[in-house]
């Protein structure tokens, strides 16, 4: 994981896998953004080389998610592959947190619309 500024917001890149034994590490990233990011400039949580994705991120995620608002600041997540967009589709996680299919679409804070309920990516 990596974390960079880029103006006011502050994007956190993860990479290989979400799990348990992982998910320590990505609280404290998102917990730094959270800090460092200057609204109305966003924290986001690019999971695009992430290789697998478990329930313990999607906590993590949603947590991360209540703790940037109550700080004023908007959590998004840049996510493509089946892997990730399927456990937030089945956990009801996308309707709280719309994954973005890119960063910039993520910085700018686009609506992405190319995500519908139950229409994964095949890669």
């Amino acid at each position: 994981m990596d974390r960079q500024v880029h103006g006011g917001a502050v994007v956190v890149r993860v990479a290989g896998e979400v799990d348990a034994l992982t998910v320590r590490e990505l609280k404290r990233e998102i917990t730094a953004a959270v800090a460092l990011s200057t609204p109305p400039g966003p924290v986001v949580v690019d999971l695009t080389d992430v290789d697998f994705f478990a329930a313990a991120g999607l906590n993590e995620l949603h947590r991360g998610h209540v703790a940037a608002e109550a700080a004023g600041v908007r959590l998004r997540v840049v996510a493509t592959h089946r892997h990730v967009l399927r456990p937030f589709a089945i956990s009801g996680l996308d309707r709280e947190l719309v994954p973005c299919s890119t960063l910039a679409e993520a910085l700018v804070g686009g609506s992405p619309a190319h995500l519908h309920r139950f229409a994964f990516p095949t890669s």
